[in-house]
């Protein structure tokens, strides 16, 4: 592997200091474990706060280093592409029409300048999306480190206080009874209205057809809803995309993507990523926006972008960054200089699904452990969605947590299950031959017969194309 953010990331000088913690691993060793593990472990920590802020400047200088080394290369992936469709110029003023080996060398040249499109736009969503995403993690955790345990004390004095049930939404025994917010039977037909533009746009993700794997995720979802503030029928909806997402539209739609499905190790996973999606509808935050926007056809809009970037379109990652507009979901959210209020929405969804699964008998720590699996995920551009807009990871981390805190000890809660295992072999099974569904996948963009390795010119030399190399990513956010 060159030399990237994986190499940056290793024990500097300037880091030692971070280990003054007597018996404890040096910060660099410590801020990649999992979320769950350093709020356990936190108030037992005792790193200094200069320290702390030593690895944080460290963090933040070698961010400024990848970015540079990302933008360069950036700039070479378009130059290559300049003069990849130069030489298409030229070849188009050789002949009227093509001959045979003008033909077999056009071909060549379209196929290399759509890899190198599509490289640019990976290489712009790595730069823009991807890099600050994984060193926003490592942030947050030296956060949680320095500031979970003075937190942690304020929850036990809350609740030994007799608080606990003044904090926002804090009569959980209540839940199924409570009243959110007035009206959710009116989404009802602005969801409706979404979906239906959706189909007739022709850009909604194919269904996934399984019988077993469907009515697992149906009966899961239902009965998490009905351990919910939820007043209107949940409609579920398993869509074949490998995008690690959910949405929820207003009036009780509700969107699992395979893809995160295959992610969610564990039945609590999974329960909590339901459970988040379900709180968005129990709290209206679709109807609760109409008043600043129109709610329908922004998620039309927002159905044109996501449906690209469920299927794998060829203009996919660039299209979606450049949209503002998203559903709400995990990461799909309305666009925040828009709207002002989506990450007070989100911290809210947080907080009810943490009390859903709960409610419904599920460890809502799984939510968390799902959370650091997408914080660590390789494959950036799927991963980002999930955190497009959202709140930063330790108010995030924290504020879900803070809620777990607050709730009463319930035995046996369910981390994993026979059922969903046995769900999830189905779905191995389903999946296995690979590319499943992409002839229904509708694709806007170009595409092509290109097939790896191919591209090659056997007429023309390309001086420009002596120095391409492979511009797959460097880093992974397990390296940090």
């Amino acid at each position: 592997m060159a030399m990237g953010l994986a190499g940056l990331l290793v024990w500097t000088p300037a880091a030692a200091t971070a280990a003054d913690s007597v018996g404890h691993p040096p910060l660099r060793e410590l801020v990649a474990e999992p979320y769950l593990a350093l709020l356990e472990k936190a108030d037992e920590l005792g790193y200094s706060k200069k320290a702390l802020e030593t690895l944080k400047k460290d963090l933040k200088r070698e961010e400024k280093v990848e970015k540079k080394r990302l933008k360069n290369e950036q700039k070479e992936l378009e130059q290559q592409l300049k003069a990849l469709r130069a030489d298409l110029e030229d070849l188009n003023k050789e002949r009227s029409r093509d001959t045979n080996p003008m033909r077999i060398e056009r071909s060549a040249l379209h196929c290399r300048i759509l890899s190198l499109e599509t490289q640019l736009d990976k290489k712009k969503a790595e730069r823009e999306h991807g890099l600050p995403l994984a060193y926003d993690n490592r942030l947050a955790k030296l956060d949680l480190i320095e500031h979970w345990p003075a937190r942690k004390r304020e929850i036990e004095e809350t609740l030994t206080s007799g608080l606990a049930r003044e904090r926002r939404y804090g009569d959980v025994e209540d839940i199924g009874i409570r009243v959110l917010k007035e009206g959710q039977e009116k989404d009802t037909e602005t969801g409706e209205e979404a979906v239906r533009e959706m189909k007739s746009s022709g850009l909604m993700p194919p269904l996934l057809e399984d019988e077993e794997v469907t009515a697992y995720i149906d009966q899961l979802s239902e009965k998490i809803a009905a351990h919910s503030d939820l007043r209107v029928p949940l409609r579920v909806t398993v869509l074949d995309s490998d995008e690690i997402n959910a949405f929820a539209l207003p009036g009780g739609f509700l969107y699992v993507n395979v893809g995160l499905i295959e992610k969610a190790e564990t039945e609590a996973e999974l329960a909590g990523v339901i459970a988040h999606e379900i709180a968005h509808v129990t709290a209206r935050h679709g109807a609760r926006l109409m008043g600043k926007a129109n709610l329908a056809n922004i998620l039309f809009q927002a159905a044109q972008v996501a449906a690209l970037v469920f299927t794998g379109g060829v203009a996919s990652v660039g299209a979606y960054y450049a949209l503002q507009y998203g559903f709400f979901g995990l990461g799909m959210v309305m666009d925040l200089t828009l709207l002002g209020v989506s990450r007070d929405y989100e911290e809210e969804a947080d907080q009810l699904g943490a009390q859903y699964a709960w409610n419904a008998g599920y460890d809502p720590r799984g939510f968390i452990s799902f959370f650091d699996k997408m914080a660590s995920e390789e494959g950036y551009v799927k991963a980002a969605s999930f955190f497009r807009t959202h709140p930063p990871f330790f108010e995030r981390i924290v504020s879900t947590f803070s809620e777990i805190e607050y709730l009463p000890e319930k035995e046996n809660l369910v981390v994993d299950s026979a059922p969903f295992q046995h769900m999830k072999e189905r779905l191995e099974e389903v999946t296995e031959d690979g590319d499943w569904g992409n002839e229904e996948r509708p694709r806007l963009g170009r595409t092509s017969e290109c097939e790896e390795g191919s591209g090659s010119l056997p007429k023309r030399p390309v001086k420009t194309l002596k120095k391409e190399g492979d511009f797959s990513p460097r880093w992974k956010s397990t390296d940090l």
